[in-house]
């Protein structure tokens, strides 16, 4: 015997209209559409981000790599640290004393063989712009020698002849608060201790820093004396 033998037959379902049909299949595709249109919008856009804790320090950034041997000129310029120190001549030198004028400012040692190979160019440059620009441009380097005889005892060696008066021999034994004040602020960013020879800083006649040149460089090289013209006639 069949499992229906013994069931009364049911009358068979009215077929549904047509119209009943289409609303139903139109229904049902808006619901497939916004479904699919809600999946696309919660894996697409992303939630905002976080706001860091309050007092939290920002994430470090390191400093970029500085060029070596060029000069390198700041995006934007920065007031140059004070500097006051004593010379090998005697007198004090003051950079807010040269208001008005270009300072190139140079840190280096007799020690430092780099520092040696670039003296001649310097010093022969700084000696042709002091000349040329009369209280308009002065070049200070400064020793960080541990005494102001061991800066005399090297400029009395060939090829020199003694302490050149066109340039101004300013002395900070050991690499002081000067020193590292002109290495960090130039760059951007260093550690206090983190300081090397040669470097040169430039300071315009705002008494900002504009360029500087870490490591050695050729003083001769055409574009230095005319970067250099520029700011003094600027």
């Amino acid at each position: 015997m069949s499992y229906t033998a013994g069931m009364a037959k049911q009358a068979p379902p009215e077929p549904r209209s047509r119209p009943l049909v289409a609303l139903a299949a139109v229904a049902g595709a808006v619901m497939v559409l916004g479904l699919g249109w809600y999946a696309w919008r919660i894996t697409t856009v992303r939630p905002p981000l976080a706001a860091a804790p309050s007092g939290a320090p920002p994430p470090a950034v390191p400093p970029p790599e500085i060029p070596y041997n060029q000069l390198v000129s700041l995006a934007k310029p920065t007031f140059a640290p004070a500097l006051d120190l004593p010379t090998a001549a005697g007198p004090r030198f003051s950079l807010a004393g040269a208001k008005g004028q270009v300072v190139v400012v140079n840190f280096w040692a007799t020690w430092c063989p780099p520092c040696r190979e670039e003296m001649p160019s310097m010093l022969a440059l700084g000696e042709a712009l002091t000349r040329a620009h009369p209280g308009k441009f002065r070049m200070v380097a400064v020793s960080v020698d541990t005494s102001a005889q061991l800066v005399k005892d090297f400029f009395a060696q060939a090829p020199y002849r003694g302490l050149s008066k066109a340039v101004t021999f300013a002395l900070e034994p050991g690499a002081g608060e000067v020193t590292r004040s002109y290495y960090c602020k130039g760059r951007g960013a260093c550690s206090p201790n983190e300081v090397a020879f040669p470097e040169t800083y430039i300071v315009d006649r705002k008494g900002r820093l504009v360029s500087f040149v870490v490591g050695p460089i050729d003083w001769a090289l055409p574009a230095l004396r005319a970067h250099l013209e520029s700011l003094i006639a600027g």
